[in-house]
């Protein structure tokens, strides 16, 4: 989303994203930010985290814009790069590459520790002798295929460097720092093997275009074991490593591609220390230029607890800009590590407030994602954050909004409307409002900010009665200050995880006549990708009678966008509608879909439908027609995994039967078509027979029960008419613990 959207949902006291007070030399510099944020507020809980790659997908509601804006807090720090720990190839890494380029910051992922000692019985130190290249080339041709590549088989352009393991002294093996030279050898070996690796699985994958640069980022220990620059921190391993690359069969390994000529072109060495920064010229970085001085370095976790924070960034940045192969630092770390213990809970920037944002399914778990609240630096005389963006040159974070709902994530309805207009805040309604106008396919220029911002001191100051029925009719209206785009199609909400996708998919797969989801091209290979094909193809369907904001929402998966929004996501154009004539594979065996963990029909609604009842023609009260006949045959992911059962035996995931859901909808349908207000008599039919629906359904499955109400939520139709079903279903069902999901879903129909 663009403009005031972004800016107004996050902590920040400004927009302006250049660097406000750094000097030319300091803007090429790294200004990282070492990202890890755990989403625990205890130590409990965190033996039982089913992953740590918080760059996936489902970890959206931390970072994206609709969430916590992790992404644009960093942004606004002044920051230009966000180094990343966990990485589990088989996710799929687009949304946040792309969100981070959207945003001007690079990204530094790093290899696991999985297939260095984690992964169980075939890892490289206890499988084959510190020789990593088996274990780590299928892993990162996976990286390279679920996001590391564009369209064009080209490097992502946010991402700039990529860590083959970091701190591998103190693993590959723990005694390479303490033990005799044997260790240093092998530790060299997994580095130079995991490098080589590498490089071939850009060579299997294709890879073309510009490449990125590699490294592996040291410890400050000083090594024991070898004579070497004696009692130096880092640079005894700095070298080994160089060595290595230079004489590999002397550590036993022997390359299949040219690791000195890749060494020599696209290596940046990297370290991490604590120490304060008056140390760092005599201690390193003179030896360091004398003796590697082709090769550039960087500190890829720097933080000197308990100084002033501000004198001592000053200090190193200060080094960096007069010594040219000193690249810049990231400074550790974005979030308070709650999930660790003692000293390792004092770097964090910020820590969690009491306030839930937003709740995150992340695989197997389901976590609050809490707001964010400033650490202190009493030295600094400033919070962390703060100190942190006075050396970066970002502005100072604008706690007044961090612990209130994001405008971008409430409902597009009125109790959204009203949530926001609750907060008093000119900067979140004109956030909410621009959000609006981006669904219904338009953009809000530079130049017309202040048109926004009037509407929404408008609206902050308006009668109950002026909601969002009158703002959506409104903006229904094209105001001429804001641009819709006639090539506008309905697209794959990207700041929602891919479980409401999914959810989404499954309901739209089993409703398309003019296309059918078995048949999709080989590139509309992810969640959100497959979604631009599916819902923007559904959308057509429905006709000029569709409703942007009703009928391409999905329960939030949905919204109806701009190219100049959808442009901006990798593969996004390929897929819509409109875009391209596509030449589809059908079946498993020819398709590239990289096979997830969880298939898309197991996942659930947990978005809210927008109840509209402007008068505008552009924002109308009643949807398109939906039809009631599933679709023809069975419906399956390219790998052959069910998305959509076959109408006559309809399932939920779990396997259980609701046929009677066609009959149900059908009712709404019938409801939802009468035209002008009921009349008592048949106020009280509606109600009996939709109760008998419901209730009837509801006893065989709650999948078909969400469809329902979905359906319901979305009429903008008489909906107080069903209130007390839904309370009554909702009391009924309270105590198997298993119904709160409708509390949400029930807020458009009460409201």
């Amino acid at each position: 989303l663009l403009s005031s959207i972004a800016c107004a949902a996050v902590a920040s006291a400004s927009c302006t994203v250049a660097a406000l007070g750094t000097s030319s030399a300091r803007a090429r510099l790294i200004r990282g930010v070492s990202y890890g944020p755990v989403p625990l507020k205890w130590q409990a809980g965190a033996s039982e985290l089913p992953e740590d790659d918080w760059f996936c997908d489902e970890a959206v509601p931390m970072w994206g814009l609709a969430g916590r804006a992790d992404l644009r807090t960093i942004r606004n720090m002044g920051a230009n790069m966000v180094r990343l720990y966990g990485n589990n190839p088989a996710n799929d890494h687009t949304n946040f590459l792309d969100e981070a380029w959207k945003e001007g910051l690079s990204v530094a992922p790093g290899m696991s520790d999985y297939p260095y000692y984690q992964q169980v019985g075939e890892n490289c130190l206890a499988k084959t002798d510190f020789n990593c290249f088996s274990q780590v080339k299928p892993l990162y041709e996976q990286n390279l295929r679920n996001g590391f590549l564009t369209m064009r088989n080209e490097y992502h352009p946010a991402l700039k460097y990529m860590n083959i393991l970091n701190e591998p002294d103190l693993k590959m093996p723990s005694t390479a720092d303490t033990g005799g030279e044997e260790g240093t050898r092998q530790m060299a070996r997994a580095i130079i093997s995991a490098f080589d690796a590498m490089l071939e699985a850009e060579k299997e994958v294709g890879v073309v275009g510009p490449l990125i640069n590699f490294t592996a980022t040291f410890s400050y220990a000083v090594r024991s074991n070898c004579g070497k620059f004696p009692g130096m921190p880092a640079l005894g391993q700095i070298w080994r490593l160089d060595d290595a690359m230079h004489h590999p069969e002397a550590c036993g390994y022997t390359p299949k591609n040219d690791i000195l000529a890749a060494y020599q072109t696209r290596f940046v060495h990297s370290f991490n220390t604590q120490n304060p920064a008056t140390d760092l010229k005599q201690q390193f970085l003179d030896d360091y230029i004398t003796s590697f001085p082709s090769t550039p370095v960087y500190i890829g976790e720097y933080h000197r607890v308990d100084a002033n924070q501000t004198e001592d960034l000053e200090t190193i940045f200060d080094l960096a800009e007069k010594n040219p192969l000193f690249l810049g630092i990231s400074y550790f770390e974005y979030q308070v590590a709650y999930s660790k213990t003692g000293s390792e809970m004092n770097f964090g920037m910020f820590g969690l407030g009491s306030f839930v944002l937003a709740e995150m399914p992340y695989f197997s778990k389901t976590y609050s994602i809490y707001c964010l609240a400033p650490e202190a630096s009493p030295m600094s005389g400033m919070s962390m954050p703060d100190a942190v963006s006075k050396t970066y040159g970002g502005a100072p974070v604008d706690t007044t909004h961090l612990c209130q709902a994001n405008p971008l994530a409430v409902p597009l309805n009125q109790e959204g409307f009203e949530t926001v207009a609750a907060q008093k805040g000119e900067q979140r309604m004109a956030s909410f409002i621009e959000r609006t106008i981006n669904h219904m396919g338009g953009t809000v220029s530079p130049d017309a900010q202040q048109n926004l911002f009037s509407l929404a001191a408008e609206y902050l100051d308006a009668s109950p009665d002026d909601g969002f029925a009158t703002l959506a009719g409104y903006l229904g209206g094209k105001p001429a200050w804001a641009s819709f785009d006639a090539a506008a199609e309905c697209v794959a909400n990207r700041n929602v995880g891919p479980s409401v996708i999914g959810a989404a998919l499954g309901w739209t797969c089993s409703k398309a006549q003019s296309f059918s989801c078995d048949d999709l091209p080989s590139y509309c290979n992810n969640t959100y990708r497959i979604g631009d094909y599916v819902f923007s193809r559904y959308y057509k369907e429905l006709g000029a009678a569709a409703n942007p904001i009703i009928d391409c929402d999905f329960g939030g998966a949905a919204f109806f966008a701009s190219t100049k929004i959808y442009d901006t996501w990798t593969g996004s154009s390929q897929c819509v509608a409109g875009e391209t004539t596509f030449t589809t594979t059908r079946g498993a065996s020819t398709s590239m879909w990289m096979a997830p963990s969880r298939t898309a029909s197991t996942s659930t609604f947990t978005g809210t439908s927008a109840t509209s009842t402007g008068s505008s023609a552009e924002v109308t009260t009643t949807p398109a027609p939906m039809t009631t006949t599933p679709a023809p045959t069975t419906t399956t992911t390219p790998e052959g995994k069910n998305f959509q059962p076959a109408p006559t035996t309809t399932t939920t995931p779990e396997g259980k039967n609701f046929h009677d859901v066609e009959v149900a909808t059908m009712r709404f349908n019938l409801w939802i078509g009468l035209p002008g207000p009921l009349t008592g008599t048949e106020e009280e039919l509606v109600v009996e027979v939709t109760t008998e629906a419901l209730v009837s359904v509801m006893e065989t499955s709650r999948e078909a029960l969400k469809v329902l109400i979905f359906r319901s939520s979305t009429s903008g139709r008489k909906l107080a008419s069903i209130k007390a079903l839904l309370l009554e279903i909702e009391v009924r069902n309270a105590t198997e613990g298993q119904w709160t999901w409708l509390a949400a879903t029930r807020a458009p129909c009460t409201a």
